[in-house]
């Protein structure tokens, strides 16, 4: 979804040509050609890097194309046609799906993954579900050119991030037209003459909207139903399989990495787990794992991104002082024409430890990466106001928001430059 993100955002800058003494005709969508390239992208790392010719060359047995494999006992997993292996350490790390709602006409909805079989763009877009997933797919269709209605069952999208980024957010998709329906429980889906109805509940009324492609994107499971997990006496909680904090299951000898465990659901979260689960299963450690400073976020327009406690969290749990750097302080998102967003940074008042960053607008990935590495490097929030960051950049705002905190707390004389 990240380069269908690209291309969006390659037609969103097209509205600022103008601004730049630019002129032209705007790009026109090949859906076919698009979607060509999102799968050259995604097959990348298959067959440009060649890793299973390199896990090959190093000895080890690579078996492709077998089909699900499930349990027969504690150490003995077998495939469809028959076939067994049996180990003395077993790392489970076969990923997830989609959650489906159980609501009637669940089956006329799709998913993310059926982006890939689209033809054509649909003109109306329902999207039910407005976390990372549900987010991203309304700003992409959006910036496409469809009318976007996108439903959260919780009073705000984006639930689960810092309220200011959720406001935020909300704000910018409404100002592009964006139909947002909080608070909304999806009833049901029904085929109608020119399009699908989707009927919701909001505030102990039912309406419905009329679109003509619903996409659900209301949760992430692990992909345990073809596992056979009892025969292994796996446990397993909401989906996922329980994991300790050395990522072994109940069964000692057994792990869980990834999304099949439910812990973080993100990439760089798996690649970690993968690498202490290797270890601890081949060098019988007890090495442990945290997932307390991981930078996160997503390719919407505008992006945003965050790492540790929201200001809620930090406030709830510790004596704590923000700072905001608005982009438009900054000399950088004006010479871009990108002047929309902030940086929020919380740190802890006695220790001066940073607790958390919240970003969005232009570029708040990347801006993330540095905060995260900051709190890694158990930086205070007096030593990265001190840094001499690279100018005019995006990420001079976290500096400032750190020079905000410092002026503050009286811990340096910091002027008061910004509004």
């Amino acid at each position: 979804m990240r380069t269908l993100a690209r291309a969006a955002r390659l037609l969103r800058d097209v509205k600022s040509w103008q601004t730049f003494g630019l002129h032209g005709t705007a790009p026109k969508i090949n859906v076919r050609e698009l979607l060509e390239n999102a799968k050259r992208v995604a097959s990348y790392a298959h067959d440009k890097l060649h890793l299973v010719e390199s896990l090959r060359s190093r000895g080890i047995i690579v078996e492709e194309g077998i089909g699900p494999v499930e349990f027969v006992d504690q150490n003995t997993v077998r495939v469809k046609n028959g076939r067994k292996w049996q180990a003395q350490k077993i790392i489970i790390a076969v990923g997830g799906h989609s959650r489906i709602p159980g609501i009637p006409g669940a089956k006329l909805a799709l998913t993310y993954e059926d982006i890939w079989n689209l033809e054509t763009l649909p003109a109306r877009v329902g999207i039910v579900g407005a976390a990372a997933t549900g987010c991203q797919l309304a700003s992409i269709f959006q910036d496409f050119g469809s009318e976007v209605y996108l439903f959260e069952l919780s009073p705000k999208i984006l639930p689960q991030e810092d309220e200011s980024v959720s406001l935020a957010l909300a704000e910018a998709f409404e100002k592009r037209g964006m139909k947002l329906k909080t608070g909304a429980s999806t009833v049901g889906l029904e085929k109608e003459t020119g399009g699908i109805k989707l009927r919701y509940s909001s505030e102990g009324k039912e309406e419905n909207a009329l679109v003509d492609a619903v996409f659900f994107a209301t949760g992430w499971t692990g992909n345990i139903e073809t596992l056979n997990a009892a025969a292994a006496e796996l446990k397993t909680e909401r989906g996922y399989i329980r994991v300790d904090s050395s990522l072994r299951t109940n069964i000692q000898h057994i792990f869980a990495v990834g999304d099949v465990n439910g812990l973080s659901m993100l990439v760089q979260s798996a690649r970690k787990e993968g690498r202490i689960s290797a270890e601890n299963a081949v060098l019988d450690r007890r090495k442990t794992f945290s997932h307390d400073i991981v930078p996160a976020g997503s390719f919407t327009d505008p992006e945003y991104a965050s790492v540790g406690l929201t200001e809620f969290q930090a406030r709830s749990e510790h004596e704590c002082v923000v700072g905001i750097a608005n982009y438009r302080d900054l000399l950088r998102p004006v010479i871009d024409d990108r002047m929309e967003g902030f940086c929020k940074v919380i740190a802890d008042s006695r220790t001066h430890r940073i607790l958390g960053a919240h970003v969005i607008g232009e570029y708040s990935v990347e801006i993330i990466q540095m905060v995260a590495a900051c709190m890694e490097g158990k930086m205070t929030v007096d030593q990265v106001a001190e840094l001499d960051l690279a100018y005019p950049t995006f990420t001079e705002a976290v500096s400032m928001a750190a020079q905000k905190i410092v002026r503050e707390l009286n811990l340096a004389p910091f002027p008061k430059m910004w509004n």
